[in-house]
């Protein structure tokens, strides 16, 4: 049995919905024997050293995307392996690893499962590893929208939705290094293999560009907004009309200074896959 450590964050999608015996469950019929819970958010997300110390094999998490992101964060160069469970929005590192299957799916998969734990292709913006994907410019407030309505904040929602409105249509905007200045309202990496990272523009260049745009964050999936598909490269660096602009890492939103280099890498903890 591996000695393992459950993260479960009850603030994300679906996993405050989640039965925990029903998970322990299938994890001890896998093979993994739960030995400690951290329960999201009022516990802390564990530090590399306290599992070290612990001596636990696998930290087993059911969350969305940006509080895997953080939790690998804090176990940046571990030697163990990390099991992800779809428990938020768009699960897309789930979606990755696992394929297209809900959480019922794979607890079933589990026991029968011969997992083998590897790296993931990320990418790399200085010490900063970001597993599923870096969006950068003025549509990035949109996020912000998208947390509203997910928190059923009426309040926040009032004041967000028009400045995500604003400041899409606005002049300012951000472009790659070196190609030719077109100013876009945000520009999405995400990861592909360990050489390249996949790029792609979003337009915001009229009235139903904006509303289309919206209607995808909106449904979740803002990849399938009004696009010019960039392309494969190695490394990218983002410019803007301004020094700050907002960002979203895995889908958390922040304030970073521009210019923003972004490279292709490998993750520096591993994950396990589960397959049929």
């Amino acid at each position: 049995m591996k000695q393992t450590l459950l993260v479960i964050n009850s603030n994300s999608g679906n996993a405050n919905s989640v039965d925990q015996d029903v998970l322990i469950a299938a994890f001890e019929a896998g093979g993994f024997q739960i030995l400690d819970r951290v329960l999201l958010p009022d516990d802390d997300l564990p530090a590399r050293a306290a599992v070290e110390a612990e001596g636990f094999h696998t930290v087993a998490i059911c969350a969305g995307d940006g509080t895997i992101s953080s939790l690998c964060t804090k176990l940046a160069g571990w030697d163990g392996e990390i099991l992800v469970l779809p428990g938020g929005t768009m699960n897309l590192l789930a979606r990755r690893l696992h394929g297209e299957y809900a959480l019922p799916e794979l607890l079933e998969m589990l026991p029968a499962s011969s997992a083998v734990a590897s790296s993931v292709p990320i990418i790399k913006v200085g010490e900063t590893e970001i597993l599923t994907g870096l969006t950068v410019g003025p549509s990035t407030r949109w996020g912000k929208v998208r947390e509203g309505i997910r928190q059923a904040d009426i309040t926040s929602l009032s004041a967000t939705i028009p400045e995500a409105w604003s400041e899409t249509l606005g002049d300012e905007g951000v472009w790659l290094e070196g190609a030719t200045h077109e100013s876009y309202a945000g520009i999405f990496v995400e990861p592909f293999d360990a050489e390249n990272i996949n790029v792609i523009a979003f337009r915001a260049n009229g009235l139903g560009d904006m509303v289309n745009h919206g209607l995808a964050w909106l449904r979740h999936d803002f990849r399938e907004g009004p696009r010019d598909e960039l392309g494969m490269m190695h490394k990218a660096t983002v410019m803007g009309d301004q020094l700050d602009t907002g960002i979203l890492v895995d889908g958390e939103y922040e304030d970073r200074a521009l210019p923003l280099t972004c490279c292709a890498g490998m993750s520096s903890v591993r994950f396990l896959r589960i397959t049929p």
